[in-house]
């Protein structure tokens, strides 16, 4: 039995040996029984051969009892083995089942966590959009009263010009002599022309301001419509969020508790999405 396991961990069977140790005795057993038939009846050696025919039948009957006992031990040992491995291989399918299934709920954990901070960003973004919006707003109503002030300051100007210079011409038709007036009365225009020039300046760098209000008015509003492509992303990433935790929650409390989480999300992103709308509807 020793042998025959020392055989099975070295890689070389016993059972062969064995079965080459039967070959052996018979072929030995063959020349005895040769021998036997062959030998006078008053040779002495014949009950000598007689005991030696019976000791190789007995340790070939032992030989091959032996190799019938290892046999079926080798047979119940290979069904256990792949009985084992069978248990060890769907033991590998449940673990590596139960691990996708982590590794998908924590991916979605993830996900929600980082929604969950860019639902901060962007009402932080919102609220800062929404009042410096107002703040153009009331900026740009100034501006445009302002402007409307300086087009009727201009515009008067304009007319008390036309009027002062018909008076001159008027007054240079009617003494062309009166060196004195004509001074006064150009000193007057060049003093009005002075004063349109600055109006017209002030004018000038108004509309510059205003034409600066304007283009960040379209920066804002071109920030306001990125942002309300990404909540619409949002939202629809939301609903493929909430079919995957459908189906990799474990339980029904768990597939609520999740689908709560990602439904208050999506409301939120909903309402920004229609609050930032409205801004760009107003623009």
């Amino acid at each position: 039995m020793n042998r025959s396991r020392v055989d099975h961990y070295t890689g070389q069977p016993g059972d062969e040996r064995g079965l080459e140790g039967v070959a052996t005795n018979i072929k030995l057993l063959l020349k005895l029984i040769e021998d036997y038939n062959g030998s006078k009846e008053s040779d002495q050696h014949k009950i000598q051969r007689v005991n030696g025919i019976m000791s190789i039948l007995d340790e070939t009957r032992g030989r091959v009892q032996r190799f019938q006992m290892n046999n079926m031990k080798t047979n119940k040992i290979n069904r256990e083995l792949r009985r084992s491995n069978s248990d060890i291989k769907s033991s590998s399918v449940v673990i590596a089942r139960e691990k996708t299934i982590t590794d998908e709920k924590e991916r979605m954990r993830r996900e929600l966590q980082s929604s969950f901070v860019v639902r901060q960003s962007l009402q932080a973004l919102c609220s800062s959009l929404g009042k410096e919006k107002q703040i153009m707003a009331c900026e740009l109503a100034r501006k445009a009263q302002e402007l409307a002030e300086m087009e009727e300051l201009v515009a008067d100007l304009k007319e008390q010009n036309e009027m002062l210079m018909k008076k001159l011409n008027s007054n240079i038709k009617i003494d062309e002599g009166g060196n004195r007036n004509n001074v006064v009365l150009h000193e007057m225009n060049r003093t009005l022309t002075h004063q349109l020039q600055i109006s017209l300046d002030g004018y000038r760098s108004l509309k510059i301001k205003y034409m600066e209000t304007q283009e960040e008015n379209r920066d804002i509003h071109a920030d306001m419509e990125e942002m309300e492509v990404q909540v619409q992303a949002g939202i629809q990433r939301l609903q493929g969020l909430k079919k995957i935790a459908e189906m990799i929650a474990k339980n029904d409390k768990e597939r609520k508790a999740i689908k709560d989480q990602i439904l208050a999300l999506e409301q939120l992103l909903a309402s920004l999405h229609m609050k930032i709308s409205k801004y760009t509807n107003k623009t």
